[in-house]
C-alpha cells in the first residue's frame, strides 16, 4: 500500500491576530509513503542535505505520533519527501511536516481520527495552533486552546483571493523571534489588536481591501519583530505602493505576506527590488488561498 499527502503553506497571525489567526497557501508538500524492509528516507527541494534522514525526522515523528495515539505499531517504510516549502521562513513548514506525518499515518494505517483529534495531536507536536490549524482545515481558520485543547473556527474567503509572499535571504528562528517579545503589553495596544483582528477576519471574508487596508496592523509582535528583518519599512512602503492594501510579517517571519485586490506579481517585485536596495536578495511567490 502506497500513500500519498499533500500538504499547504501557511500564514499566521495575519497582522493583528497574533497566535489565533491563520491561512493556507498554494505552496505545498508531498509526501509518499509506503511499508518497506526499513526505514528509508528520500528528501528532496527545500532542506535537502539538510533535514534529518533517520528517526528524527518530524514527519516521521509524526506517523510515529499517530501509531501511538491509535495503538498500532507503525511498520518501516520508505518516505518520499518533496518540499516546496522553505524552512524558518515563516511559512509553516515544520507544521505541514507534522500535519503531513500525521495525515499519512491516518493512511497507512488505514484508521478513523477525527480532524479535531489530528489537530489536538498536532498542537502537542509544534506548541502552538496558528500554523497547524489552517494546514488541516485550509482557507482562513481562527484558533485558540483551552483546558479542553483545541478551538478552532474556518470561514470562507473569495475564491479567487491571492496573497503576495516575499522571503528574503535571511533566516529567523521562531524561538528567536518569540524571545525578542514583550512579556507584557499595554492595555491600550491589547484593545488595538483585538478590534483589528476581528475586522481584518471580516474583512478578509468579504475581498473588502479598503477595510483590510485600515485594520490588517499590529502593536503586539510585528513591531518587535521587524528589527530581524532588514530594510522592513521600505519594503512594506515598496509593497503599499505598488497597490498592496497591507503587508504584514508571515508568521515569525521573515517572509512578508502582501494582500491585494490585483496587481500580485507588481507588488512583489518591488518589494524585491526594496530588499535589494538593503542588500539582500529575495524570492516571491504569488499564491491562491489554499481551500479545502
Amino acid at each position: 500500500m502506497s500513500v500519498h499527502v499533500r500538504v499547504p503553506a501557511t500564514t499566521a497571525n495575519l497582522g493583528p491576530g497574533f497566535d489565533v489567526l491563520g491561512m493556507a497557501l498554494g505552496l505545498w508538500n508531498e509526501i509518499r509513503v509506503a511499508p518497506s524492509p526499513r526505514l528509508d528516507i528520500v528528501i528532496t527541494g527545500e532542506g535537502e542535505g539538510i533535514l534529518p534522514r533517520d528517526e528524527g525526522n518530524l514527519v516521521y515523528r509524526a506517523m510515529q505520533r499517530l501509531a501511538a495515539h491509535v495503538s498500532r505499531p507503525l511498520p518501516p517504510v520508505h518516505l518520499e519527501m518533496t518540499n516546496r516549502i522553505p524552512l524558518q521562513a515563516g511559512l509553516g513548514s515544520s507544521s505541514a511536516a507534522i500535519v503531513g506525518g500525521l495525515r499519512a499515518a491516518v493512511a497507512l494505517l488505514d484508521v478513523e481520527v477525527d480532524r479535531g483529534n489530528l489537530l489536538r495531536l498536532a498542537v502537542e507536536m509544534e506548541g502552538h495552533p496558528d500554523n497547524v490549524a489552517p494546514a488541516l482545515y485550509g482557507g482562513l481558520v481562527a484558533v485558540t486552546v483551552d483546558e479542553a485543547g483545541p478551538i478552532v473556527a474556518s470561514f470562507s474567503v473569495p475564491e479567487n483571493m491571492r496573497v503576495a509572499v516575499v522571503l528574503p535571504d535571511v533566516r529567523v528562528s521562531t524561538e528567536e523571534a518569540r524571545r525578542l517579545l514583550p512579556t507584557s503589553v499595554p492595555h491600550a495596544d491589547a484593545v488595538f489588536n483585538v478590534g483589528r483582528a476581528v475586522l481584518t477576519v471580516h474583512a478578509l471574508t468579504q475581498g473588502d481591501f479598503p477595510l483590510l487596508a485600515r485594520v490588517m496592523r499590529d502593536r503586539l509582535h510585528e513591531p518587535f519583530r521587524k528589527r530581524l528583518i532588514p530594510g522592513f519599512d521600505d519594503v512594506v512602503a515598496a509593497g503599499k505602493a505598488a497597490g498592496a492594501a497591507a503587508v504584514v510579517i508571515s508568521g515569525s517571519g521573515p517572509a512578508l505576506a502582501a494582500f491585494a485586490r490585483e496587481g500580485h506579481e507588481t507588488i512583489a517585485q518591488a518589494m524585491v527590488d526594496a530588499f535589494a536596495r538593503a542588500g539582500l536578495a529575495a524570492r516571491w511567490w504569488v499564491l491562491d488561498v489554499a481551500l479545502f
